[in-house]
C-alpha cells in the first residue's frame, strides 16, 4: 500500500523517553504531528508493532510541559530511528499538543482541519457518533435501494459493465437522482469524509456525478467549500482536450467516489486519470460493492476501497423482507 500521510508534520527536536517491552530508553523526537512522531538516534530499538509509552517536553511553554502518550511502532529505519503512530493521548496532554500545533501551524484553517482529523481518528466519543450516524443513514437509504434501485430478473439476466451476467442489477441512478435519497447519500459520504482534509471530490461520469454534488452540498452545510471534479471516460476530442472537469491543481487532496463497484475497472481508470493530473487521492469510497473483485483490484493498485453496502447485504435484506 502506498503511504498517505494524514497529518502535516512540524519541525521538532526534543529528547524523549520511551517504554517498550525491552525496557526504558531515550531518543530524539523529530517531525511531530497529531498522528505520530519519529524518534531518531534511540538508545535501543523496539520491535515493529510494539506498543510504546512516550514522555517528552514542550519547551516553548513557560514552564516546560510534559506530554504523555501511547503509540505503536509502524516503521523502523535500521541504525537511524523509528516511526510511531499515536494510539491514545490523555486529555491534558492532547490540549497541550493541540495548542502547540495551532500556534505553529501554517494557518488557522490548517490547524482546524488537523484537529478534526485527530478527533475523527483517535477520539472515542467522535468515533461513536460517526458510527451511529453512518448506521442511521444506511438504515434510511436501504429502503430506497430495495424499492427503487434493485432489479431482479432470473429469466433474463442483466449484462454488467464487466461483461458478466447477473440476475440482480442495481440501477443506483434511481436513488442518486431522487431528491430525498440524493440528500441522504450525500450526507452518508460526507460522514465518512468530514474528519479528513480533502479539498475536492472526484468521480467518474455519469454514475458518480450526483454523488459528487451531494457531498459538496453536505460539506457546504458545515461551511466546508470543496471542489467538484468530474472524470470523463475519455479525454474530450475538441477544445481543451481535458478528461477532468473542474477547478483543480497539482497536489490537491481529493476523495474518489463511485456508485457501484463490480470489478473495479471504472475506478482504476478514474485513478489513472487523477494521477496523470498529480491529484492526491486520500480516500476511495463506493456506495455499493458488488463483491466481484473490485476491492482486491484496487488494493493491488495501492488503494483501499471503503463501501457502505455490499450486494450480498442488499439481497439478504430483500429476501428477509420477502419471507416475512
Amino acid at each position: 500500500m502506498r503511504e498517505k500521510r494524514k497529518f502535516f508534520r512540524l519541525p521538532f527536536e526534543e529528547k524523549v523517553e520511551f517504554v517498550c517491552p525491552k525496557g526504558i530508553f531515550s531518543g530524539v523526537v523529530k517531525d511531530l504531528s497529531f498522528g505520530g512522531l519519529y524518534i531518531a538516534n534511540p538508545d535501543n530499538f523496539p520491535e515493529l508493532k510494539d506498543e510504546v509509552d512516550l514522555i517528552f517536553l514542550l519547551k516553548d511553554a513557560d514552564p516546560p510541559i510534559k506530554v504523555f502518550m501511547k503509540g505503536r511502532v509502524v516503521r523502523i529505519d535500521k541504525d537511524k530511528g523509528f516511526a510511531i503512530k499515536f494510539m491514545s493521548i490523555p486529555q491534558e496532554s492532547f490540549q497541550h499538543l493541540r495548542n502547540y500545533i495551532i500556534y505553529n501551524a501554517p494557518s488557522p484553517e490548517i490547524a482546524e482541519l488537523e484537529i478534526k482529523k485527530f478527533l475523527g481518528e483517535f477520539d472515542t466519543a467522535h468515533q461513536i457518533v460517526k458510527a451511529f450516524n453512518v448506521f442511521f443513514l444506511k438504515n434510511e437509504i436501504m429502503p430506497y435501494l430495495l424499492e427503487r434501485a434493485l432489479l431482479y430478473s432470473p429469466e433474463k439476466p442483466f449484462k454488467l459493465s464487466s461483461g458478466k451476467e447477473s440476475p440482480y442489477y442495481l440501477d443506483c441512478r434511481k436513488i442518486t437522482l431522487y431528491g430525498p435519497s440524493y440528500q441522504l447519500i450525500g450526507e452518508l459520504f460526507w460522514e465518512e469524509l468530514r474528519y479528513t482534509d480533502i479539498e475536492g471530490v472526484a468521480g467518474m461520469s455519469m454514475g458518480a456525478d450526483p454523488i459528487v454534488c451531494g457531498i459538496l452540498s453536505a460539506a457546504l452545510s458545515e461551511e466546508r467549500a470543496l471542489e467538484g471534479i468530474l472524470i470523463r471516460k475519455e479525454p474530450k476530442k475538441y477544445g481543451t482536450g481535458k478528461q477532468l472537469e473542474g477547478n483543480f491543481c497539482k497536489g490537491m487532496k481529493i476523495a474518489l467516489v463511485e456508485d457501484v463497484v463490480t470489478t473495479g475497472g471504472s475506478l482504476l481508470k478514474a485513478i489513472e486519470a487523477c494521477e496523470k493530473e498529480d491529484l492526491n487521492i486520500i480516500s476511495v469510497i463506493a456506495l455499493v460493492d458488488r463483491e466481484e473483485g473490485g476491492k482486491e483490484a484496487l488494493k493491488e493498485r495501492g488503494y483501499e476501497l471503503k463501501s457502505f453496502f455490499t450486494l450480498s447485504e442488499i439481497i439478504s435484506t430483500h429476501k428477509e423482507l420477502q419471507s416475512s
